[in-house]
């Protein structure tokens, strides 16, 4: 998958210094990654630089979840 693929599961696209991102909701990660995740404690991005679908629980560092 690649960045466009994420902006048309209706992600949003976040640039900021050398960061770019398209973050999406818990429905769209689940139905890509086959989970139960929900919006309230996680947050779910697709990071370009990386190539990485990723996930951050609570705030914390986000972890990846699937490499492309």
């Amino acid at each position: 998958m690649n960045k466009q693929d994420f902006l048309n599961l209706g992600g949003k696209e976040w640039i900021k210094n050398d960061m770019e991102r398209v973050y999406i909701k818990a429905d769209a990660f689940n139905s890509i990654k086959g989970s139960m995740f929900s919006d309230s404690n996680n947050t779910f991005f697709f990071d370009c630089k990386m190539n990485a679908l990723m996930r951050s629980y609570k705030g914390k560092k986000p972890q990846v979840e699937i490499q492309y």
